[in-house]
């Protein structure tokens, strides 16, 4: 049997013939994908892994592991297209293919396909199942790509530069219709009184019904509500700030690996913090400190909107008889009453943190069909 190796220790493995870092840093495991595995890229491995085993010694790990990835030297590590479009990502797009979901999909993508060249890249994409928007995504990154490939005289054309982006037929998804004001006034009785709830279950639906109604109330989307601290609260001046979300890594689900992003379009927003959400926040927020959670799950961790939804929106829906849908028909639900209700699109806007434009587009739906048409 191999020797167990010390705390604060990197190990260099060899993964499927590709360089391997892996390490442990107080109780969670850390790993770095380097480039084949041969005499002249171990070297460099060993540079990074004592960089690593340093900032162990010092705690000062930086865990979204950008510090390290960035001394990779693509010439050292080999002419692999896979190794330059990760140093590309993280030192010209300052992403991370391990964190950011469209340039990890596109990294998987490359690692599929088979002999990547100038001639043959176009026909690789187009023989990908894609849908528009999906295609139009990654054709995107590769632009950039490519034309980084050209620029740095690794290739000698710009094979994607004149291909069009997909056009596709924008259709309001099912899953996110509004709610009407007797189905919200339903599902969140049914959440309160714990009406159908499982005699055997370890949680009441209850425990979620602040966060249910916070959703309600506010517009906001599931991710920033998961990540609202105390210290986003401003119980005299009565706001709420809305300036960061709480989401999962890409390889794993699990509440207690969230990473704190910025929100979807880095936008913060004050929200008004009316009388009903005081009554449901302050009972959350006695006694924590300001970058403890709101909005916690049954074991005191983040909240899992894919769980919330999976084991108890969806369960609760069914048993009333209403429409499925996703926990994210909550925003639309508040879109769409702002504007039947009079309020204008620029406001509505404001409070989702959105353009009018997109605001109108995407999330207002018409709840109520009007009974006459204008004369003529």
């Amino acid at each position: 049997m191999g020797q167990k190796k010390s705390k604060g220790t990197v190990s260099i493995v060899n993964a499927e013939g590709r360089i391997r870092l892996r390490w442990r840093y107080h109780t969670k495991r850390f790993s770095i994908n380097l480039g084949a595995f041969n005499k002249i890229n171990i070297v460099e491995a060993k540079k990074i892994a004592l960089m690593i085993e340093s900032d162990i010694l010092c705690n000062s790990l930086d865990v979204s592991l950008l510090k390290y990835k960035k001394h990779l030297n693509i010439d050292l590590l080999g002419e692999n297209l896979i190794t330059k479009f990760e140093f590309w990502v993280i030192n010209f797009r300052h992403k991370d293919c391990d964190v950011h979901c469209d340039y990890f999909q596109v990294k998987r993508m490359l690692m599929r396909w088979k002999n990547i060249n100038e001639t043959t890249i176009l026909g690789l994409l187009n023989g990908e199942a894609l849908g528009p928007k999906t295609y139009s995504q990654r054709l995107s990154i590769l632009k950039k790509f490519t034309e980084w490939l050209y620029k740095n005289k690794y290739w000698n054309s710009k094979p994607l530069e004149d291909v069009a982006f997909r056009k596709r037929i924008r259709t309001k998804r099912m899953d996110r219709k509004p709610f009407t004001f007797e189905e919200i006034q339903l599902i969140l009785e049914a959440i309160k009184t714990d009406r159908f709830n499982h005699e055997m279950s370890h949680y009441k639906h209850s425990f979620y019904y602040p966060f249910l109604y916070f959703l309600f109330k506010t517009g906001c989307r599931p991710s920033e509500a998961v990540g609202l601290r105390v210290g986003s609260i401003d119980m005299e001046k009565n706001i709420i700030l809305i300036k960061e979300i709480l989401v999962a890594p890409i390889k794993t689900h699990k509440a207690s690996l969230r990473v704190r992003k910025a929100t979807k379009n880095s936008y913060e927003r004050v929200l008004p913090l009316t009388n009903d959400l005081k009554d449901i926040i302050k009972p959350l927020i006695d006694g924590k400190e300001s970058d403890d959670l709101i909005f916690q799950s049954n074991n005191n961790l983040a909240i899992n909107p894919r769980d919330f939804q999976r084991h108890t929106f969806k369960p609760v829906l069914k048993k009333l008889g209403i429409e499925n849908r996703v926990l994210y028909a909550c925003r639309h639900t508040f879109a769409s009453r702002c504007i039947d209700e009079g309020m204008s699109p620029i406001t509505t806007a404001f409070l989702m943190g959105n353009t009018p434009e997109v605001a109108l587009r995407i999330y207002t739906h018409q709840i109520q069909i009007p009974k006459n048409l204008p004369e003529i």
